[in-house]
């Protein structure tokens, strides 16, 4: 089995929309919504996502970050690997592994020196994944929720 993988377009939206809520079994976004968020992706530099297709037809996504840094007394860059989704009734396949195969690839033509990712403390399945491709567990993910009114509060101060 061999993955078509390439950039989305615009085009695509409406398909990542579908895919994204696939993967956790809620609805997609309002059109209106989809079009907002998905618009301010693109601005960002170095941000990329791909779609995945078997046959021609869709089944997968992930998307890449490309950060410099200049940690380890130089420039450098980096890879954060997020959104790595497949269509719920083909999961375990091995789509995955090829996605995430291919943006190792994708990250080391680009320069960078190493891929992070984050994945929710729930996902013990995905967990074994990553690592069953190479990732460690690597430090510790934290993260601060920030509402206006309560950000000083909880985590400011």
């Amino acid at each position: 089995m061999t993955l078509d993988i390439r950039l989305a377009t615009r085009e695509d939206w409406p398909l990542l929309n579908q895919l994204y809520a696939d993967m956790d079994g809620e609805s997609p976004l309002p059109s209106d919504d989809l079009e907002k968020i998905l618009t301010e992706i693109t601005q960002v530099p170095n941000y990329y996502i791909y779609i995945a297709f078997l046959n021609q037809q869709l089944v997968g996504t992930f998307s890449l970050l490309y950060a410099p840094t200049m940690m380890h007394r130089g420039y450098h860059k980096f890879a954060v690997l997020d959104a790595v989704t497949v269509i719920s009734q083909m999961r375990g396949e091995g789509i995955g592994s090829q996605m995430v195969q291919a943006a190792l690839q994708l990250s080391a033509e680009a320069g960078c020196y190493k891929v992070t990712l984050s994945s929710n403390l729930k996902r013990d399945r995905a967990h074994q994944f990553y690592q069953s491709l190479g990732f460690e567990q690597h430090g510790w993910s934290f993260k601060c929720i920030l509402q206006l009114s309560q950000q000083i509060e909880n985590c400011g101060g």
